[in-house]
């Protein structure tokens, strides 16, 4: 029997956890203030050019200038100077520097650390270090109450991929886990507790705060490490590097470069650095280490993380992903599903936001459609409607290493 259609498909809204669905819009529109400014920046003589950050994923990619931030785009309300590549070098964080950092406001200024702290119930468990609850009520509640994350399903998975490595055997390097979105760190640690390595990426700079003292408290990253290491990436991943406005609201986890994303009323923007994936795999020799896991969790944004990343997919060993799906442009959700499956990528479940399994029995349609797109029949399926209108967790598998159940 064919899959009922998207319009028939019941989206069951009370098992996506309202505390934690996201608002989401069509980006693709310009409004007329920014184009304005465009042409006020071009009639200036500042060589300045405005164009979409929405350009189709088929290799095009926005220009660069010949002059360091001289270019501009827009998508959305994110505005990005691209650089000319003269100041591209990256480098992670380093906790000490960060820590006596003035210029980062901390929530937790007043606040007695060791009530800003709890030792998991997860198996397993880590210290973690948290925001104060008038800043984020969310994960305070979820993890200072019970010593588990509100997304369960989502720490049950990661369990279920970390723990079939086995790194009692002796290698001469462990598995490395990427977090991209890393907030306030329970992924990143609950990878590190499982003995993987970890490469964190955020762009929102208090995130790093809480970070840092949590691999304090584990004593990760220091001298008193066993070996594996948490290495920390202030910046946000694109198809681009440069400057971007990133919009905060008031849920510290729905930062966006998509400003319409956060109710209007508790956005404001702060000004963030951009690389891309590929950069930082280059940089740091990942195309020859074995990755356990790639999370991505960036608030509309993943299409643009895989599109900077290519090289890191398709050269790289990179075994699992695991994504949140929140685009709704169909096109562009296309795009990326066919960047990802062209890499050797095959879709093993779909999970509502907190990891629960999401309409578990249409799962074995999707490949096989992935295929006819592959194979050059590209048009509107049901399963393409699906995932531009359902905002899900996706697991991929990459098929050279294991098969889709």
């Amino acid at each position: 029997m064919p899959p009922p259609p998207p319009s028939k498909l019941r989206i069951d809204n009370d098992r996506l956890s309202s505390s934690s669905r996201k608002r989401r819009s069509n980006h693709s529109i310009v409004s007329p203030r920014t184009f304005l400014t465009g042409i006020v920046f071009a009639a200036s003589g500042l060589l300045s050019l405005s164009i979409y950050l929405t350009t189709r994923l088929d290799g095009q990619s926005p220009p660069t200038s010949q002059t360091a931030s001289s270019s501009s785009y827009v998508k959305g309300d994110a505005t990005a100077a691209i650089s000319d590549g003269e100041n591209d070098d990256v480098r992670p964080v380093i906790c000490n520097e960060l820590l006596k950092d003035t210029t980062i406001w901390d929530p937790n200024e007043r606040a007695e650390k060791d009530e800003m702290k709890r030792f998991t119930a997860t198996d397993p468990p880590f210290w973690i270090a948290l925001h104060n609850p008038s800043f984020d009520k969310m994960r305070w509640v979820s993890i200072k109450k019970s010593g588990e994350y509100y997304e369960k399903g989502v720490t049950s998975i990661f369990h279920e991929i970390l723990s079939t490595y086995d790194l009692t055997k002796e290698q001469p390097i462990a598995p490395l886990v990427i977090d991209i979105g890393m907030n306030i760190g329970w992924f990143s640690l609950y990878s590190r507790a499982h003995g993987h390595d970890v490469a964190a990426f955020e762009p929102n700079p208090v995130m790093f705060l809480r970070m840092c003292e949590s691999l304090g408290y584990n004593k990760w990253g220091g001298s008193d490490d066993s070996g594996n290491s948490v290495s920390l990436w202030k910046y946000g991943l694109g198809v681009q590097k440069g400057s971007f406005n990133l919009t905060v609201g008031n849920n510290p986890g729905g930062s966006s470069f998509f400003g319409d994303r956060l109710a209007k009323k508790f956005r404001k923007t702060i000004p963030v650095e951009v690389t891309t994936l590929d950069t930082v795999a280059v940089k740091q020799g990942w195309l020859d280490r074995k990755v356990s896991l790639m999370k991505v969790d960036v608030e509309g944004f993943e299409p643009y993380v895989f599109e900077g990343g290519k090289r890191l997919l398709r050269e790289g060993h990179v075994e699992n992903i695991f994504m949140e799906n929140s685009v709704t442009d169909i096109e562009r959700v296309g795009e990326m599903v066919d960047l990802l499956y062209s890499a050797g990528f095959r879709m093993k479940g779909i999970f509502t936001v907190n990891g629960d399994p999401y309409h578990e029995d249409w799962w074995h349609t999707f490949n096989p459609e992935f295929e006819k797109r592959h194979s050059g029949v590209i048009e509107p399926s049901d399963q393409m409607k699906f995932l531009a209108k359902v905002t899900c967790n996706i697991w991929w598998i990459n098929s050279k290493y294991t098969k889709a159940q």
